[in-house]
């Protein structure tokens, strides 16, 4: 039971360390909601000009409750 215990533990470790990062852009602005796919996305056009984009990892994304962008995410 150990043995199978200490196996599947170590399975989780070694595929979750294989799993390459997702950047996703987020805006800083007090209303932002989202997270998006690509820098470039039109609905963060007044949030560049403002300096207000910033790249995060999708799991910080998440842990700051933010939702896939309805554009980006289609």
């Amino acid at each position: 039971m150990k043995t199978l215990l200490l196996t599947t533990l170590l399975s989780l470790f070694i595929a979750r360390a294989n799993v390459p990062t997702t950047t996703v852009y987020i805006s800083t602005g007090p209303k932002a909601y989202a997270y998006h796919a690509r820098k470039t996305c039109y609905t963060l056009k007044r949030c560049l000009e403002e300096k207000h984009v910033k790249a995060v990892s999708l799991e910080e994304a998440i842990g700051k409750g933010r939702k896939p962008c309805k554009v980006c995410y289609r």
